[in-house]
């Protein structure tokens, strides 16, 4: 009977590290979605043509596309504007469309939404990250408790 509940208990500890380490996982997929979507909404905000590359590469890669990402976000050279009146593309510079002579206005309404929501989608990564990492090191605790006490065979209370 008791070799019974050592394994009731045992079976119990390891299917909640296997839940916590689900958990982790999911942590750790959500976050990278999330960077991934901030990137993706701060390079549409600063008309960035290939705004769906870095979103997708900081998702999937993680830590080193996001800071080359941020290295060359600012490159004002391949930066347009496109007039809202014709989608004539224009540089930053421009007051004054070259196409139909309409007046630019940056930032636009799109342009402050998608840098808000970008900055909401990275406080949610950044979140989610910490949570990944509580989890971690909760494990950690959990396993280290718990190597003396089934090495002795006293599992249960």
């Amino acid at each position: 009977m008791i070799g019974r509940m050592v394994f009731m208990n045992v079976w119990t500890m390891v299917s909640g590290l296997i839940a916590l380490y689900i958990l982790v996982f999911l942590a750790a997929v959500a976050g990278s979605v999330l960077f991934g979507c901030a990137v993706y909404n701060d390079a549409k905000s600063k008309w960035n043509d290939n705004a769906t590359m870095w979103g997708v590469l900081v998702g999937i890669l993680g830590l080193i596309p996001g800071i080359i990402y941020l290295c060359v976000r600012n490159e004002p050279l391949k930066r347009i504007y496109v007039c809202h009146n014709c989608g004539w593309g224009n540089p930053l510079s421009a007051r004054q469309c070259g196409h139909c002579g309409a007046g630019l206005y940056y930032p636009t309404e799109e342009t402050l939404q998608r840098q808000k929501k970008a900055k909401t989608l990275l406080i949610w990564g950044i979140v989610m990250c910490a949570v990944m990492i509580l989890a971690f090191i909760s494990i950690f605790i959990v396993m280290f408790t718990m190597i003396p006490a089934i090495a002795e065979g006293n599992l249960y209370y």
